[in-house]
């Protein structure tokens, strides 16, 4: 419903938001926030942007998808090094396994458009609800540690 005049600008304005999160995390980690309170933060934006693109309507869901892009920003450049912590020898193992973990990227949008053609596009979005939860639950997690090595 809304006009395709300004819907264009929407995949800006997600670019912007991406850059504008790029920016904020820049500043912020190490300094200020650790990778591991990022990574929870961008989790709990992400579900609280996710869960309002539902509930609210028109422009003011699109601007909460937009927002997304923010939320999404420092996600990944936060799991890398918390993923890659205390492998030691295995890095290389691990960098492949994780970039096998980029599959998500391939499948989540696949099993969208299919809840979207079943449900409609605002319901799909709660396909994103488990994602952010366990991007979150990963922020949290701390390793065993290993004494005998």
């Amino acid at each position: 419903g809304i006009a395709m005049e300004t819907a264009r600008n929407f995949p800006s304005l997600t670019l912007l938001a991406m850059m504008l999160g790029y920016l904020v995390g820049i500043i912020l980690i190490p300094r200020y926030l650790t990778q591991r309170r990022a990574l929870a933060i961008s989790a709990i934006l992400g579900l609280i942007c996710s869960i309002c693109a539902v509930v609210f309507s028109g422009t003011t869901s699109v601007i909460f998808i937009i927002l997304l892009g923010f939320a999404n920003a420092v996600m990944w450049p936060a799991i890398w090094p918390l993923a890659l912590e205390g492998v030691g020898d295995l890095v290389k193992i691990a960098s492949s396994i994780l970039i096998m973990g980029i599959l998500g990227g391939a499948v989540i949008p696949q099993a969208y458009g299919a809840l979207a053609d079943y449900f409609g596009n605002k319901p799909a979005y709660l396909i994103l609800i488990p994602c952010y939860l366990f991007i979150l639950f990963f922020a949290g997690y701390r390793p065993p540690v290993n004494n005998n090595s």
